[in-house]
């Protein structure tokens, strides 16, 4: 069934003579007759303005997909044409939002013959998203154009509390004074500190007397760049050991907590050694002073100090129990050589061990808080030492009973952090001798798990939930490579959108690289708040600033405001396209008006201050886009499709020879839309997995995105971005970007229904309840199983991350129509289970219930 904007038009006759059965675009068919059908939607040709081209081509899709066996957009044109531009983009949004089977997308040149495209139309398209050329099919990919800032980095949280705020930020880092070292890290290691110290849960003061202090990193491989008098190390020489701020590309350390790299072990292995081993040393050999024959309690044993403490303890000749909280990992230690393994989640594995051990233990190496820590305190056998490794209860100032110490038992508080600071000989000693016993063998290097710069976040969030056996690496991003020359063009710049957000950004940027006349257009002009206090920055700046009233998407108001700025600064120069506008709301909200208040400051401003600057000597002509044209954002159906539409002026510009780029900017958090919307923020951040960058970072890569020589580019963060958080992730285009979607668990479906139906349930409740913990970023034990969702954050456009992540987890379809007021995880959680149970009629009719009683109406806002 081809649905198509003109029926007469070449190729949806073409389609027709093939066999299809043709109906206009709009209105949409009633379901019945699209239940079942293989659909094409056809948008080709000028019938309709593209406002309501693009209005109707939502509400076709909109009914179409649920319906539908399959649904394909189809767009006839070229990249550089707006309308079809326009209406592809708007093709990703609905992919996202429309839910079903999916909608594909296809893109067909104009100079392929109407019968051989209408034969492509007929068949699957190879991908969700296509080219169709006169050389065949060509399918789309997004590739990382890499243009880091210049210098040292260092991850930081940019909203400390927030792991999704993590990211790689300029530091400042000075030349090596006596006895210190400076590093290029090569690999870095991850601690439980720095999770707990990005996540806001340290007080400053339990790190402010560490070696590292309160920052992210502790334990570094890398290469010596430079050494300070006295340093027995030399440039180039590679050495692993302790660094303040280790997550770095650079760090600057002392001499003395650092050792030569074993010959053999890679910097990935080395760097994930030093502080497990020199904790268990320092605490099991120095502090415990473990003897031949003693029994030890190591808990968290499949973590790095965990299996560093089995080998010292083992070495030592001691008797070892160990704790882990799954049965691979206990699996793990039995192969390992602990000869007692119980569960740290068990609170009766105190218990247990008294079975075995009724004197109890004459070492306890502690991880655990809370009651479970003193539960371990408790099996302290007399002449006993309970050796702390902990941080939780020290901030938290948790009170225990001393009587378990009664019976000569000693306490002792580790934190190796102290050690290069306060006895820095002994953390040398320590440190060699660790490297000593890694060469000679006595040692085993500890498995180590590395990650990509980009993967920041999922390592934390993995060491976070203990996901893992023995240590987590990140590796930092490359050295910045030398950028180009950048000349700003000497003469009128035009920016629009200039007097505030990130257009005013975008006009400090220019003047601080020497722009010398700026001509900023808004609505208002003058008039617009703050708009001559921005003059007056500028000027600051050595800029000549003038302000003008102007709606730029007027064709003939802008010709009246070119001519002003000529007869003053002369010929144009330059212009920066910043102004525009959104009205997000769910897709079945937008309609004509809607699509044509969004376009208008976007493309019809674009072809305006392309068609009249012609004959000025423009030597840069940039697009403000957004990086939601490319993931099809969920709720801005206009701004994507506004946005698609300018770039394909950029692209038309740029084939004729003329200066153009279009940047798909991220999410920017200190300028433009975003600045002090933090819920809006956030709401981004876990629904494309784009995390907010600053303006100044945005806008120093231009340069570089310039130098690249495509029409359109795009600076994002999506080190967060996974294929499970939108849909359109999960596409083969996105491969190179983002991390792979989870597939289904193999034979849950199956398992869950041979289980009794209140087991099921308990399974299917934790697995929602871990998915919705990962969408809102919340710990899964804040999710308690009777809170309304809504009430919790969940929008309903989270509920699309939601329900795709459920559909991938389960490998069923999910009943999840809206976020509504009492939508729980029980609610959701039964009604999976009647799903799965294939009681389909009535979870039917609750749904259809709920859409009429929580989906907006078409003239509704989401």
């Amino acid at each position: 069934l081809c649905l198509a904007a003109d029926p007469a038009a070449p190729l949806a006759a073409a389609l027709l003579a093939a066999g299809a059965e043709c109906r206009p675009l709009s209105p949409p068919p009633a379901p019945a007759l699209l239940r079942g059908r293989r659909v094409v939607l056809l948008a080709e040709g000028a019938a309709l303005p593209l406002p309501d081209l693009l209005a109707a081509v939502t509400a076709a899709a909109l009914a179409a997909v649920p319906a539908a066996a399959a649904t394909l957009l189809a767009v006839r044109g070229e990249e550089a044409d707006p309308a079809a531009a326009a209406v592809l983009a708007l093709g990703r949004v609905l992919a996202n939002e429309a839910g079903g089977p999916g909608l594909a997308r296809l893109l067909c040149d104009p100079a392929v013959p109407p019968e051989a495209a209408a034969a492509a139309l007929l068949a699957p398209p190879p991908e969700p998203e296509a080219r169709l050329s006169p050389d065949g099919w060509r399918l789309p990919r997004q590739r990382p154009l890499a243009v880091p800032p210049s210098g040292p980095l260092a991850l930081a949280a940019a909203r400390p509390g927030r792991l999704a705020s993590l990211a790689w930020a300029p530091r400042e880092l000075p030349s090596p004074g006596p006895g210190e070292v400076r590093l290029r890290v090569l690999a870095a290691g991850i601690n439980f500190r720095d999770v707990m110290w990005a996540q806001g849960l340290l007080p400053e003061e339990l790190l402010r007397h560490g070696f590292a202090g309160p920052s992210l990193g502790l334990e570094c491989a890398g290469e010596v760049e430079a050494a300070g008098p006295g340093a027995p190390f030399a440039p180039g020489e590679r050495v692993v050991g302790i660094a303040p701020a280790a997550l770095a590309t650079h760090a600057l350390t002392r001499a003395e907590a650092l050792a030569p790299l074993p010959e053999g072990l890679p910097p990935e292995v080395a760097a994930g050694q030093p502080v497990a081993f020199l904790t268990a040393l320092h605490a099991l050999e120095h502090c415990a002073r473990l003897a031949p024959g003693e029994r030890v309690l190591i808990h968290g044993g499949a973590g790095a100090v965990g299996l560093a403490a089995l080998q010292v303890a083992l070495g030592r000749g001691a008797r070892v129990a160990a704790t882990a909280g799954s049965e691979a990992k206990r699996a793990a230690l039995r192969l390992a050589g602990a000869e007692i393994v119980l569960d740290s989640r068990d609170p009766g594995f105190a218990d247990r061990l008294r079975e075995a051990w009724p004197e109890g233990a004459d070492v306890v190496l502690n991880s655990l808080s809370g009651e479970a820590m003193e539960r371990s305190l408790s099996l302290l056998a007399p002449f006993g030492r309970f050796v702390e490794l902990g941080k939780r209860d020290y901030a938290e100032a948790r009170r225990a009973s001393l009587r378990p110490l009664r019976r000569n038992g000693t306490y002792i508080a580790v934190d190796v952090d102290e050690l290069p600071r306060a006895r820095p000989r002994h953390a040398a000693e320590l440190l060699a001798e660790t490297m000593r016993r890694l060469s000679d063998g006595r040692f085993a290097a500890l498995p180590v798990r590395v990650f990509p710069a980009r993967a920041a976040e999922a390592a934390f969030r993995t060491l976070q939930a203990s996901a893992h056996v023995g240590k987590l690496v990140l590796r930092p991003p490359e050295p910045a490579p030398p950028r180009p020359p950048f000349a700003v063009p000497q003469g009128a710049i035009l920016v629009t959108g200039g007097t505030q957000g990130f257009g005013l950004a975008a006009a400090k940027w220019l003047a601080a690289r020497g722009a010398t006349d700026l001509a900023l257009l808004s609505r208002r002009g003058a008039a617009a708040p703050g708009a001559a206090a921005a003059a007056r920055a500028l000027a600051a700046l050595g800029a000549r600033v003038s302000l003008h009233a102007c709606d730029v998407s007027d064709s003939e108001a802008l010709a009246r405001t070119l001519a002003d700025i000529r007869a003053v600064a002369g010929p144009v120069a330059g212009v920066v396209h910043a102004a525009g506008v959104t009205a997000d709301a769910a897709a079945a909200a937008h309609d004509a008006a809607r699509f044509a208040a969004v376009l208008a400051p976007k493309l019809a401003a674009a072809e305006a201050l392309d068609r009249l600057t012609r004959a000025d000597p423009v030597a840069l002509f940039w697009l403000f886009s957004s990086a939601t044209v490319a993931v099809g954002n969920p709720g801005q159906a206009a701004y994507v499709a506004a946005n698609a539409a300018m770039e394909a002026v950029a692209r038309r510009r740029a084939a004729e020879g003329l200066p153009a780029l279009a940047i798909r900017f991220g999410a920017i958090a200190d300028a433009g839309m975003l600045a002090g919307d933090a819920a809006r923020a956030d709401t981004l951040a876990r629904r494309a997995g784009a995390r907010p960058m600053a303006a100044a970072v945005a806008l120093d890569a231009l340069p570089g995105l310039a130098a690249a020589g495509q029409p359109v580019v795009g600076i994002a963060d999506l080190s967060a971005a996974e294929a499970g958080l939108l849909p359109i992730l999960a596409e083969p285009a996105f491969a190179g970007l983002v991390a792979p979607r989870p597939a289904a668990e193999p034979g849950l479906r199956e398992r869950l229904a041979a289980l009794p139906p209140d087991r099921a349930l308990s399974e299917i409740r934790a697995a929602v309840t871990a998915e919705i913990a990962r969408v809102l970023r919340l710990p899964e034990a804040a999710i308690a199983p009777a809170a309304p969702l809504a009430g919790l954050g969940l929008d309903s456009l989270g509920g699309l991350e939601l329900r795709a992540a459920l559909e991938a987890r389960l490998g069923a379809a999910v009943p999840l129509a809206a976020v509504t007021e009492d939508l729980t995880v029980e609610s959701l959680s039964r009604r999976l289970l009647d799903g799965l149970a294939g009681h389909t009629s009535a979870t039917e009719q609750e749904v259809e219930e709920l859409v009429q009683k929580f989906e907006p109406a078409p003239d509704g806002n989401a």
